[in-house]
């Protein structure tokens, strides 16, 4: 994958993260079309469990953005090699 969609990805997955963490708590999650029409729906949406649960995704996508951002700082060589034998203490 080149550089720019990685970074485009990167951007996406982080976007897509803060909204699902955050989306699920305001008030116009259950001011919508489908809540006021659909009583199951509605149950569903309103649950706290459920929105628990979308915050939850909301989280793993944000850890995802991050890690392919340190995967991506270390492809570009952007960090140096950590070397065992350096910091190891010899008598």
């Amino acid at each position: 994958m080149s550089r720019l969609l990685t970074i485009l990805y990167i951007i996406v997955c982080f976007e897509i993260g803060v909204f699902l963490f955050v989306l699920p708590w305001l008030s116009i999650w259950g001011r919508n079309y489908f809540v006021a029409h659909y009583p199951l729906v509605s149950t569903i949406a309103l649950n706290y469990f459920v929105r628990g649960a979308i915050s939850g995704i909301g989280l793993a996508d944000i850890w995802l953005a991050i890690f392919e951002m340190w995967r991506l700082r270390k492809l570009l060589g952007l960090v140096e090699p950590h070397s065992s034998r350096e910091t190891s203490i010899r008598p």
